[in-house]
């Protein structure tokens, strides 16, 4: 956007695209204003956007991204991509070790590549979680697995049977 690195999550859960009100006025973006909408976040939480900014320009690499983004608080994230930009793709080969998604974009193959993130992002990352009470979806700039413990009733051997 404009020489200015931001943050972007891929979001399959979000039905829209968002960006910050942080972002808009740091680029100095038009922001359409609109009648109050309310967005229900993944846990049920609502939150008010404060209009629309139409025709947003992100460079991702490879590939230029255009879309339209309905402005939302969204803590410390910049923009938020979701199922309205995802659609658009066609297929889209997802290697969630490799944390990459491959897709065709006019005749030409578009890798995207999430970034192992650091100790710091991963921190921030967990705040911004805690805060907004919003679901993960895909991260792309700063993703990083983390280990969590489960139990199941199941041995390996017959989970690998289940999954081949």
């Amino acid at each position: 956007m404009e020489n200015v690195d931001v943050v972007v999550l891929v979001d399959s859960g979000a039905s829209h695209n968002f960006i910050s009100p942080k972002i808009t006025s740091a680029l100095g973006l038009q922001v359409t204003p609109m009648a109050a909408r309310s967005i229900k976040l993944g846990d049920g939480h609502k939150v008010v956007s404060q209009g629309m900014c139409n025709g947003v320009k992100i460079n991702m690499g490879s590939v230029m991204v255009e879309v339209d983004a309905l402005v939302l608080d969204l803590g410390g994230l910049d923009v938020v991509l979701g199922v309205s930009w995802l659609s658009t793709l066609g297929k889209v080969m997802m290697d969630w070790k490799a944390l990459s998604m491959q897709f065709w974009h006019k005749d030409k193959l578009v890798v995207l590549q999430g970034q192992g993130g650091n100790q710091e992002q991963q921190g921030f990352l967990n705040s911004f979680l805690a805060n907004r009470h919003a679901s993960l979806g895909e991260v792309w700039k700063w993703s990083k697995e983390e280990k969590q413990s489960t139990s199941t009733d199941m041995n390996p051997e017959e989970l690998r049977a289940i999954l081949s």
